[in-house]
């Protein structure tokens, strides 16, 4: 397969753009290009030409996606295949866009797919990277294979993971806890520690005695802290409860004033408000919706249905539908009549014209047969077309006759020559050569062009320009060696450059490397070993002065001093500057390592250069010795080319002179014979050229062929013309005996259609016959109206008879109308009443059903919202909401002063509890530990939390937040269970459980976790259990009261309530 030619019809950037690949022997195409210019666009519509659109492309940019499409032309050994391809179901389509099947390409691609394609021939820049690091890391077979190959080693995979392991385990970041960040890390905390344990002796003397001063005057501070804070602790308590003894004295008091109290629930006062609107609105609601009940009913109780009338629906409507049919049945039997009158008229007139009866049963009796005037009808159609075949016969006989004539006295006129066959051979040999005189005229000019042609290819050859034979003559290198030579050049170039650029890059990084150890020794001002190593030198060499005498003490001792301060110093900063010195020593030694690395990559760019000189020294001998001297290798290709070029231009202009020679020759033979065969039949001259000779020998051959040509016409012209004489004599006797059948059949079927007396002549045959036709078609169109006016009269006898029978039914006075029509009409009416009324009566009845359900609802509205304020009234002990609402007052007071006695109680405790801080001394057992004293907690308490516990659950009890769910049991009247969570205020549960049906009394159960406090006292225990016994005889008085009204009510009036009581028990739970 190969890529002939690749349209860009509408893909990517590209519009109607074309890339032809037309075959060469060097069959390789570069497409070379800017960025952005489209190269990767073309390989990508290559692959999805052979293989398909992607769904998702990117090249949708200029062009929708439905619009893109690209076509191409594939060259195989079966020919050339031309196609486009499209997006959508049938993508395969051909240029003139008629659908191809999806297998049309599997010939040509030959199992090959889109991956294999991409992969082998496709590759782009990310695939070439894929592939090197494939290669490179030997991941699969096929990487492995290749780099073995390659490089001739075997396990390098294996040693190279082994490697990148040990690589990440060294050199991970600092925060993992790889060995090297390990020993880093401890390495630097040595270096930290040393610098910060490093203190000087007399440093460490002076800071101790301080310390000892320090520590004498803080435990002498401490001592009187602690007296101070005795003292505070004591005024503290004393001024914290003071406020709350007064304050509890106060609301004790109040509380006794207040006297005996009926405790009720802390939101009883707000429900009791609520309930009483409550039951105001939906008392309210329930009067409005039985007055509208009662309207309902009254309104439906008026209507009255016509039910006779709708037992009859069906025939009144089909009464109706016949009335409607009806309707214009009295104008139509009108209009019928007159119909058939002016048909009976228009018969009686034609049968007046034809001597027939002019009466209606006369008439019908005395007409003809249909079929004897329908054989009179085609004897007329057959006459013309007789009477015409007669005449064209004799007509035709007469102008055979003259035909036959006339060629015989034409052949008696012609003369005729025979040609000779030598004449007409010189004659077809000539012929070829007419217009030789142009194709020589054009040889020659092509001729003088191919000289100029070679002679411009010979110049194309520069300065080692010679003759054609030396060229062919010269032993220059093959195509194949120059090949080798150019890319052994390329390559020892490349490494050059390499070489180069790696030189360039050690270079910069020695100077980089020099750059940050010059900045790092300025910053940091390391000291080394060897300054170190320096200054104590300087030092011994100072004192060795003295010692041996060359310095007095007195001039050598401040150098000495000196030396030995700047050696201490330099040894000093050593020790606090370890790790920058391992830094600035490592940044040394890659400065040396970046030299030798430079030094190494120059000696390898030396090298490299002088293979390439010398590679190219050894080209210019090559040069000289194939007589090309001083040729650029990479101009050897082209000049071989033009060389080429030159061997061709001399191959053409060589072939061009054949050419001409070999023209002229067969001209003048052609010439020769051509005028020796004119001879013969006295001819043609000496000085006629060929062009003269040639139409000379056309001109007589033609006249002789067409003597000949006219004599053989006339003898087929003669034998043609006896024939058609006798077949004209023939047809016309066969014309004439059918003319003379007809006469007599004519004759035979006017005596049968009783126009006998009338057809005189043909024309007048033509009019009666018209006249018969015309009286049978008017009584047979007088026919249907009758039949139409017996129906119609029909269907107005079953109208009256309808019509009588349901007004002797419904309505016996509308007898007395006779109209009929109107009386159906009447019906309908009558009916369409008793549909609306029977419509009117079913939305009176729905009416009605809702209004009961509404007032319904309302009463189970009201039973519910008294249920739920009943309980709070069974506790206060009254009947009503009005006598209960000053009740809740007093209630509400009472609590808080309570809460208010409380609150001064546990605040005056907990000012009691509060812990006082007590200091120890510094390094005791204990140290900073804080020593905390508190009362005991009083009985009251547990007693209010009791009381509190109790009153949240009345609370819940009687509020309508709380949830019901009604469970059936087998065996079971009813069950309804009634569940409250504490109350918003408190900690408290309540569960209160209503029970039917003999199986126990009901319980109320009230459990706070405070209630068995073992530091309670026993008056509180007491006042607890007499609250618990009080409260606990009305919850089981409301509890019966609730089972029997309430519960009862709720449970069995209203179900759609109960089902929202149980999915708020669930949201609940």
């Amino acid at each position: 397969m190969r890529i002939n030619q690749l349209d860009l019809i509408k893909y990517g950037k590209f519009t109607d753009e074309t890339l032809r690949f037309p075959s060469a022997g060097e069959d390789f195409h570069v497409i070379v290009g800017p960025n952005e210019a489209g190269k990767s666009t073309i390989r990508t519509a290559v692959s999805e030409l052979l293989f398909g659109m992607k769904l998702q492309t990117p090249l949708d940019f200029l062009h929708s996606t439905p619009e893109l499409r690209i076509g191409g032309v594939l060259e195989s050994g079966t020919g050339e295949l031309a196609f486009h391809r499209a997006r959508g179901r049938s993508p395969l389509r051909t240029p003139a866009d008629d659908k191809l099947p999806d297998d049309y390409l599997a010939a040509v691609l030959d199992g090959a797919t889109r991956e294999f394609f991409e992969q082998m021939f496709g590759l782009d820049h990310g695939r070439l990277v894929d592939g090197g690091r494939s290669i490179l890391d030997a991941s699969d077979k096929l990487g492995q294979v290749l780099f073995e190959s390659a490089a001739g080693v075997g396990s390098l995979g294996p040693v190279r993971e082994e490697l990148d392991a040990r690589s990440v385990e060294l050199w991970a970041p600092r925060r993992s806890g790889s060995a090297f960040a390990l020993a880093e890390t401890s390495f630097n905390e040595a270096v930290t520690e040393l610098k910060t344990v490093q203190v000087r002796t007399r440093d460490w003397v002076d800071r101790k005695d301080a310390r000892e001063a320090v520590e004498q005057q803080i435990e002498q501070a401490r001592a009187e802290q602690r007296r101070l804070e005795a003292l505070r602790s004591k005024l503290e308590r004393v001024r914290r409860l003071a406020p709350y003894l007064k304050e509890l004295t106060v609301k004790d008091a109040a509380l006794a004033e207040l006297g005996a109290v009926v405790e009720l629930p802390p939101t009883a006062y707000a429900d009791l408000l609520k309930a009483q609107g409550d039951l105001a609105a939906e008392q309210k609601v329930l009067e409005e919706r039985r007055a509208d009940l009662l309207a309902k009913r009254q309104a439906r109780d008026a209507i009255d249905a016509d039910a006779d009338t709708l037992a009859l629906e069906a025939d009144i409507e089909a009464l109706d539908r016949l009335r409607g049919t009806c309707m214009n049945h009295a104008q139509d039997l009108l209009l019928l009549g007159a119909d058939v009158e002016r048909h009976l008229s228009a018969a009686f007139a034609a049968a007046g014209q034809l001597g027939w009866p002019t009466d209606e049963a006369s008439l019908r009796a005395s007409l003809p047969t249909a079929l004897s005037l329908k054989t009179v009808a085609n004897l007329l159609r057959e006459h013309g077309a007789l009477h015409q075949a007669l005449a064209g016969a004799r007509e035709s006989l007469d102008e055979r006759t003259r035909e036959l004539a006339q060629v015989q006295e034409q052949q008696a006129r012609l003369l005729t020559v025979d040609v000779p066959e030598a004449l007409r051979a010189a004659l077809a040999d000539a012929q070829g050569f007419r217009n030789s005189g142009q194709r020589e005229q054009a040889l020659e000019h092509e001729i003088a062009a191919a000289e100029r042609t070679l002679s411009g290819a010979l110049d194309a050859l520069g300065q080692w320009c010679m003759p054609v034979d030396t060229l062919r003559a010269l032993d220059v290198p093959s195509v194949a060696r120059l090949g080798a030579l150019l890319k052994e050049d390329s390559e020892r170039a490349s490494a050059a450059a390499a070489a180069r650029d790696a030189r360039d890059g050690a270079l910069e990084e020695l100077e980089r490397l020099e750059l940050q150890e010059k900045h790092f020794a300025e910053n940091h001002k390391v000291v080394t070993t060897a300054d170190v190593l320096a200054a104590r030198a300087r030092r011994d060499g100072a004192w060795g002065d003295i010692r041996s005498g060359a310095v007095d003490l007195v001039t050598g001792a401040p150098a000495v001093d000196d030396a030995i301060r700047l050696a201490d110093e330099l040894v000093d900063a050593q020790l606090g500057a370890t790790q920058a010195a391992a830094t600035l020593q490592s940044l040394r030694q890659q400065v040396e390592s970046a030299h030798a690395g430079v030094a190494r990559r120059q000696a390898a760019l030396d090298e490299r250069e002088r293979e390439l000189m010398a590679h190219r020294d050894a080209w210019v001998a090559l040069a000289a010795t194939a007589a090309v001297p001083g040729m650029p290798l990479a101009a050897m290709g082209d000049w071989l080319a033009k060389r080429d070029t030159v061997f061709a231009a001399q191959a053409d202009l060589d072939r061009q002179r054949r050419e001409f020679d070999t023209i002229r020759a067969a001209r003048a033979g052609a010439e020769t014979a051509l005028r020796v065969a004119l001879r013969t039949v006295s001819r043609g001259g000496e000085s006629d050229g060929l062009a003269a000779l040639v139409a000379i020998a056309e001109t007589f051959v033609q006249t002789a062929e067409k003597a000949l040509a006219q004599q053989d016409s006339l003898e087929d012209r003669a034998r043609e013309a006896e024939r058609g004489c006798a077949t004209a004599q023939l047809r016309a006797g066969h014309a004439q005996t059918a003319y003379d059948a007809w006469h007599a059949q004519w004759r035979d079927a006017l005596a049968d259609a009783k126009l006998s007396a009338s057809a005189t002549t043909l024309a007048a045959a033509e009019g009666a016959l018209g006249l018969a036709n015309a009286v049978t078609a008017e009584l047979a169109d007088a026919d249907a109206p009758r039949n139409r006016i017996a129906a119609i009269r029909a269907e107005l006898a079953a109208l009256e008879a309808g019509a009588r029978r349901l007004a002797e039914a419904l309505a016996p006075e509308w007898l007395t109308s006779g109209d009929w029509p109107d009386v159906a009409r009447r019906m309908t009416m009558r009916l369409s009443a008793a549909r609306e009324i029977a419509r009117a009566i079913e939305r009176a009845d729905e009416a009605v059903r809702q209004a009961d359900g509404k007032v319904a609802d309302a009463a189970a509205a009201v039973a519910g919202a008294d249920a739920r304020v009943q309980p709070l009234l069974q506790l206060a002990g009254v009947a009503s909401i009005d006598a209960a609402l000053p009740l809740a007052e007093r209630s509400d007071r009472q609590r808080q002063l309570r809460q208010a006695v409380d609150a001064s109680a546990r605040g005056a405790g907990a000012r009691w509890r509060r812990p006082v801080p007590v200091r120890r001394r510094s390094g005791s057992r204990g140290a900073g530990h804080r020593r905390r004293t508190g009362a005991p907690r009083s009985g009251e308490a547990v007693a209010r939390r009791r009381r509190q516990a109790a009153e949240r659950a009345f609370t819940a009890a009687g509020r309508g937040r709380s949830g019901v769910r009604r469970d059936r049991r087998p065996g079971e009247r009813g069950r309804c269970r009634v569940e409250t969570a504490g109350s918003a205020g408190g900690d408290g549960r309540c569960r209160r459980t209503v029970s039917g049906g003999g199986h126990g009394e009901p319980v109320a159960e009230v459990g706070d976790g405070s209630l068995s406090r073992p530091e309670a006292g026993a008056d509180a225990q007491a006042r607890g259990r007499d609250f618990r016994g009080a409260y606990a005889g009305r919850i089981r008085a409301a509890d019966r009261r609730y089972r029997t009204d309430a519960a009862r009510t709720v449970c069995a009036a209203d179900e759609r309530r109960i089902g929202r009581g149980r999915r708020v028990e669930r949201r609940n739970a």
